[in-house]
């Protein structure tokens, strides 16, 4: 299926980072502004349903409970099953491109040809390896979807200096509570 590109994978981290649950702040909390934030990414100018609008969120969702799956945590299985349904909606088309290598694209139009443009990129980054990279910072009020570079693949937090600060500050506490 060829080799995953970061711009690919920079594109749906950023998808799924729209929903910003520590500032409680979700950029696509409406069909216009899901419409908007595709537009503004790549994705043409038409207009959300209320329907893509839901296989969104669901899509979203359930790439975050990938993600926590990814990072040694359970995923909500409510959210793999809407992420299931969501998919099914979106059909894919395998070719073989010019007889050397496969290739899966959206067979929808519009929003929808996004969406699925998204799922051919993590059917992509499974069959290459890089999806168990993609994992979602094991704070609980973060959840931030980002990719662990580190060579033993050991990182818990999207950010060590935010989030993982605070959860070491977390256990710390936790651990002076317990001794008092």
């Amino acid at each position: 299926m060829g080799r995953m590109s970061n711009t690919e994978l920079d594109l749906l981290l950023a998808f799924v980072n729209t929903n910003d649950l520590e500032a409680e702040r979700d950029q696509l909390a409406t069909p216009a502004q899901l419409s908007a934030w595709v537009q503004a990414h790549g994705g043409g100018g038409a207009t959300a349903s209320v329907d893509t609008h839901r296989r969104a969120l669901a899509l979203r969702e359930g790439l975050r409970a990938l993600g926590r799956q990814n990072n040694d945590e359970a995923a909500e299985p409510e959210r793999l099953a809407a992420l299931a349904e969501a998919t099914a909606a979106l059909p894919l088309t395998a070719s073989l491109a010019m007889g050397s290598h496969w290739e899966l694209r959206p067979e929808a139009t519009g929003l929808d040809a996004f969406l699925g443009g998204l799922v051919v990129t993590v059917l992509r980054a499974m069959a290459d390896g890089s999806w168990s990279r993609v994992k979602a910072c094991q704070n609980d009020t973060c959840r931030w979807l980002f990719m662990d570079v580190s060579r033993n693949r050991s990182r818990q937090w999207c950010t060590m200096a935010i989030c993982g600060s605070r959860m070491k500050a977390r256990a710390y506490r936790a651990r002076q509570r317990a001794s008092a």
